[in-house]
């Protein structure tokens, strides 16, 4: 077959594998799509029968792209394999068997807007919204609820360290969460995690299910094994008990999904499971030059417990990656701006340049700065900073300063304040507008509720109103002023706050407020993503995206935003082994040209601080030079395994043993 010679020796192995379990451990852009379009290819040529085979994914879009390719490279029965999301093959499993579980097969599945509907019925039933104190929105009841599921975690730790507001509410929250199980069960209602668990307990506790969804997928495939949860992971494993012709394929280097429940457990400790796993390594990269792999592959030998992997490549060698030292936040974002700007005019289309960051806020600052040279950009992982409802509340605050008779700004600043509807704010702006826009309207509001908020906003106006004090005064003050709302109508005010913090930087360079606000809030060529249409896809955009969202892709160019410490790694996340791993996903997206930056100072809520390099490059301590760093400023700086083969055993026993095994690892 022709295709075989477009395979290297290791992929080819893979593909050849017929029986028995097999781990493919494929490194980042080491055609690990290649490999398995053409074992599937491989396994129905051969004779297997193509609906025996079984492809999982994790999107209905890769398995129907990958059973196509399978099609045309080699035999058209390919078409047959059968191939989907977990999600989807528990449904059609459940539909079949559901009646073993006592459940309906005529179940009806929710979608998330069928979700948002149950708990907003539930809370109405029990009148959970309507007490003094705030109960969470249903889009954070069903955040904390799957987090719950997926995770393991209790309820008052997720509220803890994600919604310290609504401790006081744990026990409300638990009988909603109880009340929402009833409800469901109830009425013949399964959510998409209920899929996932009801297939997993009806092959862990029926046999006879077991054995005939085995007979019937007698080869099992997959993709991006390193992302599945435990369930999940779970699932496959039993379906595989009984032959354990079971290929799973990933990068243990790429876990990055664990706050969806994803563990790096499950494909490190698959040998385990199956003792007599032959594992192939796919470590020839397609992707990038050889100077990006010589850092990626000195990032991958610092981690604590993983498969070890050296990546190679045939491609030229390129420039060595640069550290880009800013003095600041501002002159960080100038400075990617510049950059990009230079790189178009030497031929490179936007489109092929990249800026990762570790979170969506990271980007604020750039953002603003992008906008101001009108390079055009499209964001994932986040709405566009300008445009989140927090920044628009606080560019209304600020912007009555300017014009005391924006009528949209007044509307949306009072109806944040408790006790202030559509009615009592059109009564106070019709006040204003009679006073020719006097701040003094806010103060005759003198013994009720409203006046806790209203008072203290009317001597803030006053403090500022001739706009005498620095940019950044006047915007500290507003802030300090807006937390007190933020908490009150939002879930994730802790998250949205770190926003506020970048406005404060981004101010510093003005002496003029209405400059500022002009600078914000003056529409560029920028286009964020929820304005992106199918007819957009060829519009030459600029790449911002947080590394989660960029999984999977790859550019000629990119900037790794921010590599510093507490920003990259996340001082929020205490598993420092998934930041690493981001960080090398980050690293492996790089075609050609490769690009960290470092502000010197950076901008909190308590003021500015020196930063520290990101302990992944500072820890470096190799005899090749992986990196270079660059100053941009006259500013001064501040157990590894792999697995082995063991003999196979007979079948029947092997079966029996495999179950053992599984059930003893996953606790069912």
């Amino acid at each position: 077959m022709s295709w075989k010679k477009e395979l290297n020796a290791a992929q080819l192995e893979a593909v050849l594998v017929r029986e028995g379990p097999v781990l493919v451990l494929a490194g980042a852009g080491t055609g690990k799509t290649k490999t398995i379009v053409s074992r599937l290819a491989q396994l129905v040529s051969s004779g297997v029968p193509a609906s025996s085979i079984l492809l999982l994914t994790f999107t209905r879009k890769a398995a129907r792209e990958m059973i196509l390719r399978a099609s045309f490279v080699g035999d058209k029965r390919c078409a047959e394999v059968q191939g989907g999301t977990f999600h989807s093959f528990c449904s059609g499993v459940l539909r079949r068997f559901a009646p073993v579980l006592g459940i309906s097969s005529g179940f009806t599945i929710l979608d998330d807007s069928d979700t948002l509907d149950v708990f907003q019925f539930l809370r109405n039933e029990k009148d959970f919204g309507k007490t003094k104190s705030r109960f969470p929105s249903n889009e954070t009841l069903i955040s904390i609820y799957g987090e719950i599921r997926n995770t393991g975690k209790s309820l008052r730790s997720v509220l803890e360290k994600d919604y310290p507001l609504f401790l006081q509410k744990t026990k409300d929250i638990s009988q909603i969460f109880t009340d929402y199980k009833s409800y469901k069960a109830e009425r013949s209602l399964l959510d998409y995690d209920d899929l996932l668990y009801f297939t997993r307990d009806l092959l862990a506790d029926h046999s006879e299910v077991r054995n005939a969804l085995s007979e019937k997928y007698r080869f099992i495939m997959v993709d991006e094994f390193q992302d599945t949860n435990k369930v999940q992971a779970h699932i496959v494993c039993l379906l595989a008990s009984e032959h354990s012709n079971l290929m799973v394929v990933g990068d243990d280097a790429q876990c990055i999904y664990t706050f969806r429940g994803a563990s790096v457990r499950g494909i490190l400790d698959f040998p385990k499971i199956f003792p007599n796993t032959k594992t192939i390594f796919l470590e020839k990269n397609y992707r990038s030059t050889a100077s990006i792999l010589n850092l990626a592959n000195v990032v991958l030998r610092n981690f604590s417990e993983k498969y070890d992997k050296q990546l190679f490549t045939d491609n030229e060698n390129g420039p060595i990656p640069n550290v880009l030292q800013f003095e600041d936040e501002l002159e960080e974002a100038e400075g990617i701006a510049k950059i990009l700007l230079q790189k178009k005019e030497e031929g490179i289309p936007f489109k092929k340049m990249s800026v990762l960051f570790r979170a969506g806020w990271n980007s604020n600052q750039l953002e603003l700065v992008l906008a101001k040279r009108n390079i055009p950009f499209v964001k994932f992982g986040g709405r566009k900073f300008i445009e989140t409802a927090h920044i628009k509340d606080l560019l209304s605050f600020l912007k009555l300063l300017v014009n005391p008779l924006d009528s949209v700004s007044w509307v949306r600043i009072l109806k944040l304040i408790p006790g202030i509807g559509n009615s009592k704010a059109n009564d106070i702006l019709d006040k204003i507008r009679k006073s020719s826009g006097s701040f003094e309207v806010l103060s005759g509001e003198n013994g009720t509720a409203i006046d806790a908020y209203l008072s203290p906003l009317y001597r803030l106006y006053l403090k500022h109103k001739e706009m005498n004090s620095k940019v950044k005064k006047i915007a500290s003050d507003f802030i300090d002023y807006y937390r007190v709302l933020l908490e009150k109508n939002y879930d994730d005010s802790k998250r949205r706050s770190e926003d506020l913090d970048s406005v404060l930087g981004f101010s510093l360079k003005y002496s003029s407020l209405g400059d500022f606000l002009s600078d914000l809030t003056l529409e560029h060529a920028s286009l964020s993503l929820d304005k992106i249409k199918p007819d957009h896809t060829e519009t030459d955009l600029l790449h911002l995206s947080t590394v989660h969202s960029a999984k999977g892709l790859e550019f000629d160019l990119v900037f790794i935003l921010n590599a510093t410490e507490g920003v990259f790694p996340s001082s929020k996340n205490l598993d420092v082994e998934e930041e690493r791993r981001l960080f090398y996903v980050a690293i492996t997206r790089a075609r050609k040209e490769l690009y960290f930056t470092k502000p010197s100072l950076a901008q909190s809520r308590s003021g500015p601080y020196y930063t520290n390099l990101s302990r992944f490059l500072s820890e470096i301590q190799s005899p090749e030079k992986v990196y270079e760093l660059k100053l941009m400023s006259g500013k001064p700086t501040s157990k590894k395994f792999r697995p082995t083969k063991s003999t196979k055993v007979s079948s029947s026993k092997a079966a029996k043993e495999s179950l053992s095994r599984i059930q003893d690892y996953f606790g069912k």
